[in-house]
């Protein structure tokens, strides 16, 4: 069996509730981890944590901090 890229999904045209809902659903019908929709799911709900630390910070963060912070997102970008 070929592995299958996880679809290229725009994280913000969804919930994070709706991500949860999706994870949930696939994880209680036994899909394994490394199946893309999992992936996308799981990928779905890091960006709306993330969101949600920036949303509260923004204001509080120097330039600088947010130039690392940009870098180790990138850095931590998967594949």
């Amino acid at each position: 069996m070929t592995a299958v890229a996880s679809p290229v999904i725009d994280p913000a045209e969804r919930t994070a509730a709706s991500w949860s809902a999706t994870l949930a659903s696939l994880k209680s019908r036994g899909v394994p981890d490394d199946d893309p929709r999992v992936v996308t799911a799981r990928e779905g709900l890091a960006y709306h944590r993330v969101h949600r630390a920036v949303t509260a910070e923004s204001g509080h963060l120097s330039a600088a901090g947010v130039d690392r912070l940009v870098a180790q997102l990138r850095q931590g970008v998967s594949a």
